[in-house]
Parts: C-alpha cells; sequence; structure tokens
C-alpha cells in the first residue's frame, strides 16, 4: 500500500488507465496525500535556494496535467507539487513552469509506449528524447531545472545533462537508474549537475493523512533529502533507495 500512493506522488497518475492505484480514498487520505507531495517538492525549492546556484528555476511539469487528462485527485495532486515548489522559491527566486513534449500518441494512449514496471517515474518513458533539450532552449535564462517527473530515461541524448556548462538538477522522486550506478551518481554530485534529489524514506508511514506541525518535521518522516553533503551518510543509512555499483 505504501508504494502505491507514494509512487502516487512522482507518477500522479499519468496514466489514463490506471496503472498505478492512487493511494487511499478518504477525503483526509487524500488531503494528506497532496500535504505530503507539497512538503517534498517544497524541501526540494528549499535546497535550491540554499546552494546558491539558482538565478531562475525551470520547473518541469506533467503534461497531463495541461492537456486534461488528470481526474480532479490527481490534479489536485499535482497542483500541491507546484505549490510547494513556488512557495519555496518565491520571492527571492524567479520560476517558470514548462511542459515537456510527449512522444507521438501517448497522450492518446499511455499504454502504447514500454514503461518499465519498476520505474517510479513513468513520464521519463514518455517523454521524447529531445523534450528537456527544447526545454532548456527555450527557456535559456534558467540555470537550475527542477523536474517532478524524472529524467528521460536515455540520458546520453540529453544534452542540457550532459554538458557541464548546462543547467543544474534537482529531482522529486527520481528513477536513479537512469542516471547509472552508485559511482554515476556520486560524479553528478560532485561536479554539480545533480544539487539533490528527494526519495521516499524507507519505513515511511503506510497511509496519509491530513499532516499538521513544522514541515521539515513532517518532511523527515515521509522523505530524504539527499545532497552531495550528505551522500555518504545518506548511502550508509538508507542504501536501498540508491542503485547498485
Amino acid at each position: 500500500m505504501m508504494k502505491g500512493w507514494l509512487t502516487g506522488l512522482a507518477v500522479v497518475g499519468v496514466v489514463v488507465g490506471a496503472l498505478w492505484v492512487l493511494f487511499g480514498r478518504s477525503g483526509a487520505e487524500h488531503r494528506g496525500a497532496q500535504r505530503v507531495r507539497e512538503l517534498a517538492t517544497h524541501a526540494l525549492g528549499e535546497r535550491v535556494m540554499a546552494s546558491g546556484n539558482a538565478k531562475r528555476v525551470l520547473i518541469v511539469a506533467n503534461p497531463f496535467g495541461t492537456a486534461g487528462k488528470l481526474n480532479r485527485e490527481m490534479q489536485a495532486m499535482e497542483d500541491a507539487g507546484l505549490r510547494g515548489l513556488t512557495a519555496s522559491l518565491s520571492p527571492k527566486v524567479a520560476s517558470v513552469v514548462a511542459i515537456p513534449e510527449l512522444r507521438p500518441g501517448v497522450l492518446e494512449d499511455p499504454r502504447s509506449v514500454f514503461i518499465e514496471p519498476e520505474t517510479t517515474t513513468p513520464l521519463s518513458y514518455l517523454v521524447t528524447a529531445e523534450a528537456f533539450d527544447q526545454l532548456a532552449r527555450q527557456n535559456a535564462e534558467c540555470d537550475v531545472i527542477v523536474s517532478l517527473i524524472g529524467l528521460p530515461a536515455d540520458l546520453t541524448r540529453v544534452q542540457c545533462w550532459q554538458d557541464s556548462n548546462g543547467p543544474k538538477f534537482a529531482l522529486l522522486l527520481p528513477d536513479l537508474r537512469h542516471i547509472g550506478n552508485r559511482a554515476a551518481l556520486r560524479r553528478c554530485f560532485e561536479n554539480g549537475k545533480l544539487l539533490a534529489f528527494v526519495a521516499v524514506r524507507p519505513n515511511a508511514p503506510t497511509t496519509a493523512t491530513d499532516t499538521t506541525g513544522d514541515w521539515r518535521t513532517e518532511f523527515d518522516r515521509w522523505f530524504v533529502l539527499v545532497t552531495r553533503e550528505n551522500l555518504d551518510a545518506m548511502l550508509a543509512a538508507y542504501p536501498q533507495i540508491f542503485p547498485p555499483n
């Protein structure tokens, strides 16, 4: 159950036909899940702010939302993520929300494209290989990209990721296998390409209900924020959230 709804924080119901089951059905669970997603993106935005690298942030969001393909509950989850992120960035850092291009036919039938069953970011397989580069060119003034949908599955074809002088990245619930093994992940932190990512904390609560109190305390119940500074500690404490070497 935990994996189902927490993964839902990342996929936000990408599949019109429900490839993943969306966490709970009660109103309190829905409100709680929205709040938890907002906490995750708020913490990611706080880290981007603290890094000192951001003058303008490009937020890569779910294209199924703008296309009107999400139901009310799923759209509320998408909105919660954007709300948490923009609240943590504003007013010190400007941001723009952008929508990546989908592969042909995907909007009509997401199941027409193979999606690796264990991924936390199905949109990695649904966007075009050029989608992130297109957004980076169109928003060249943005020096940090915060992706709420993961990274394209074939990163070798993504120039803005490969370019050492390109934008930095911060990621929500990414599928780290797209980056590579632990050594590759470490290199991305050390060369500054990756500023941070948020992952689900092992043994996080199994249901989401209304959350109250300090946002940092609540965040720590559900997630971990991994940065260059704490990478070794996180590898030791939570090896299961990282890809093998």
